[in-house]
Order: structure tokens, then sequence, then C-alpha cells
């Protein structure tokens, strides 16, 4: 009988010895906050900053030199085609070769930069209207005058851009793309827009031109060399005024089946990244591999599959540790 209590004493002992060994362990239950992974498609991105502005639309220049006699118009008026824009005392050969016997200067050139020094514009206007013909220029489309910078007795050069007529109907917005990235840009490629004025929404866009030449322009490290690429909205809206800024991120590609983890979930020791998994209510420490990175997390290449449960909590985590689940989530789109 003493055997039988012996061997029953001993059991239990043994018992007690694996269970407080097994809590050693795995020390108490951990409340974690737990998401099942979801495969998913995810935008490859990249970010820019510019300013809402009308398209540029057309260039007025003058086809001769020319003294400006009357503008009828100021930055910021919308005109209709077939609206006067301005009036110029137009300065031909003629005249030229009249200024030439008086000043011996035969090149038109020097001529013209000898009428752009002239003291008393008011004077010269005068002068020059009893000898050239006025000529008129109207606008050849609708829009709003942009880039207007003459006023009455300004001289102007031949080919000089005098305005803009710009497109109201159609915004775009120009951003610098570094060297770097703009293999990656291509005519047609989405755009997602969010302006400072209006953080709520959501303008959809795309890239409709690509600079032919880059520039050195600054950046937030410095000067860089940069391509302007230019942005059309794919909306229009009362709301949106010209001059407002703009946080851009044009969609490069699209990858599907991605598997994304918060950033808060990866951890890194000597052996390489890691997550930990809730394998059947206990912690499991798993090896992956991180592929891209976007904004909210790391897309995971390898050790994981959809639906496994990460945890993501602050508190260090043991191997086997029992978890209580606090809440399941979704992966954050990315």
């Amino acid at each position: 009988m003493k055997k039988y209590i012996y061997l029953a004493v001993s059991t239990m002992l043994l018992l007690t010895a694996v269970f407080l060994s097994g809590s050693m362990l795995t020390g108490q239950p951990l409340s974690a906050e737990l998401f099942e992974l979801e495969a998913r498609s995810v935008n490859n991105t990249i970010t820019a900053s510019g300013r809402l502005e009308y398209r540029a639309g057309t260039a007025v220049k003058l086809p001769h030199n020319g003294i400006i006699d009357s503008i009828a118009v100021s930055n910021g008026d919308s005109v209709q085609k077939d609206d006067l824009l301005l009036s110029y005392c137009k300065i031909d050969d003629a005249y030229l070769s009249m200024l030439s016997q008086y000043t011996g200067l035969q090149d038109s050139s020097a001529l013209v930069g000898l009428l752009s020094q002239y003291g008393d514009t008011e004077e010269l206007l005068n002068e020059v209207k009893q000898y050239c013909p006025i000529e008129q220029v109207y606008a050849s489309r609708s829009g709003k005058v942009t880039e207007l910078s003459y006023d009455s007795g300004d001289f102007v050069g031949k080919d000089s851009l005098v305005l803009r007529i710009a497109e109201q109907q159609q915004a775009e917005i120009p951003v610098n793309i570094n060297e770097t990235s703009i293999r990656q840009i291509q005519i047609g490629q989405p755009a997602e827009i969010v302006f400072t004025a209006l953080p709520d929404r959501r303008y959809s866009g795309k890239v409709s031109r690509l600079a032919k030449e880059a520039a050195v322009t600054n950046g937030l490290s410095g000067k860089e060399t940069t391509v302007e690429v230019v942005l059309t909205l794919d909306e229009q809206d009362e709301d949106l005024r010209v001059g407002y800024s703009a946080s851009c991120s044009i969609i490069t590609s699209v990858e599907e089946d991605v598997l994304i983890v918060p950033y808060d979930a990866i951890h890194t020791d000597r052996d390489g990244d890691y997550v930990w998994v809730n394998n059947n209510g206990f912690a499991r420490k798993t090896a992956v591999v991180i592929g891209t990175e976007y904004k909210d997390g790391a897309a995971i290449l390898q050790g994981l599959s959809e639906g496994d449960s990460v945890i993501l909590n602050d508190e260090p985590i043991q191997e086997g540790q029992k978890i209580v689940p606090q809440d399941r989530k979704a992966v954050p789109y990315a």
C-alpha cells in the first residue's frame, strides 16, 4: 500500500515539475493583437509634389518688332476667341531703314536695341506712330490670360512672348521626377492626387506629358537633376483653385497576390528577419524574407502564407508562449 502511495506522490510531483517548467518556458499568457494575412494587389508608386495650373495653352507673340500701344486685358482675365488682346506699333524694315540714315547704324538688331533704351517711352511711342502702322492682336481661342508682363509704351522684340491664353477647361499639375526614377514613368499612367486645401478628397489623373530635357532643380537634399512630368486631372471641381499645392502618387505598376506585414511586426536578430505567428494559440518564431517596402509595411516573399495570423505586440514574446487574441485585423493596404 505504501508503495502505491509513494508512486502516486512521485507521479504528482513529476507532473507538477513538468507543468511548472512549461510555465517557466512559455511565461504568462499574452494578450496580443492579431491579424490574418490576406493576399492583395498593391500599387507601386512614385511620389512628387506640385501646384495646380491651367494648361499653358496658346503663346501670343508679335510677328514684328514693335512698341505696345495699348493692352486690352490683364492677367487672370477670361477671353473668348476673337477678343481684342492688344495693339502695337509695327516697326517694319522701312522704318528701320529710315532710322539708319540718321543714326548710322545699319544692323537692325542694334537699332532695335537703341529703341528699347529710349528715355521717354511716351515720346518714342508718339514718334513711331507717325511712321508705323498700328496692328491689333486678337485671341485665337478662348481661355484665361497668363504671363502678361508688358504695358503701354514697352518695346517688344520680334517673336517675343507677350502673353499666354491658358485652357481653363483643363487643369494640370507639373511635378519634377528625379532622373533615377524617370525610366519608370510613361504617358498614360494613372495618378492619385491630394490637395493640401482639400485633404479629405482624392482626385484621379494621368501622366499626359514628359519634358524632353532634364533640368537642375532644388530638392530636399539640395540640387538634383529632374525631368518635368505633367499630370492632367480626370475631373473638374469648382472647389479647386489654380495655385493649390498637391501631393501626387504616380502608379508605375501593380503587383498581384502580395502579402504585406506592418513594420511593427517585423523583428531582426543575428539570424535575420522574423515575425511571431499565432500557431494554434501559441507563439512561434518564423523567419521571413522581405521584398518591396511600402508606406505601411513590407511584402513577404518567403516564410508566411495567406491566412497566417501574425502577432503585433510591443511586449517581449517567448517561443511557445500562450496567446490570448485581443483583436483580428486585415493587413493594412499599402
